[in-house]
C-alpha cells in the first residue's frame, strides 16, 4: 500500500484534515530533529566501530557489518562521450514519448526551517 492511496489508519481516529497535515509537519520535523543527531553522532560512530575492529558487531537490536563504499573510476574519453550520448538520447526520449508508469500524485512536504 502506498502513501497516497492510503486514506486513514486504523490505529489512529480520523481527524479533520488541517490536524491530519499537522500531525504530518509535526512528524517531519521529529524526523528531522531525529537526522540531526544522527548526522551529529555519524563521525563519532565510525570511529568506534573502527575502534572494535571487527567485520561485524553484533548487538541486540543490530547488526553493524563493515563494508566497501562504491568504486569510482576515471574512465577514458570514449565511453565518457558515449555515456553523454546515451544521457542525450534518453532525455530525447523522454521527451517525445510518455511515461509507462509513475506520475502519481502524491504530496511533498518541505520544511521552512531546520529544527535546532
Amino acid at each position: 500500500m502506498t502513501a497516497h492511496n492510503h486514506h486513514s489508519n486504523p490505529q489512529t481516529p480520523l481527524l479533520n484534515p488541517h490536524d491530519i497535515i499537522k500531525k504530518m509537519v509535526d512528524l517531519r520535523v521529529q524526523i528531522s530533529l531525529l537526522q540531526q543527531q544522527v548526522d551529529d553522532l555519524q563521525d563519532n560512530f565510525f570511529a568506534a566501530c573502527f575502534a572494535l575492529n571487527q567485520d561485524t558487531i553484533t548487538l541486540k537490536q543490530a547488526t553493524i557489518r563493515r563494508q566497501l563504499s562504491r568504486g569510482k573510476w576515471n574512465y577514458p574519453s570514449n565511453i565518457t562521450e558515449q555515456d553523454l550520448l546515451i544521457k542525450a538520447l534518453k532525455d530525447q526520449f523522454k521527451q517525445d514519448n510518455e511515461p509507462i508508469s509513475g506520475r502519481d500524485i502524491t504530496w511533498v512536504i518541505r520544511l521552512l526551517k531546520r529544527p535546532s
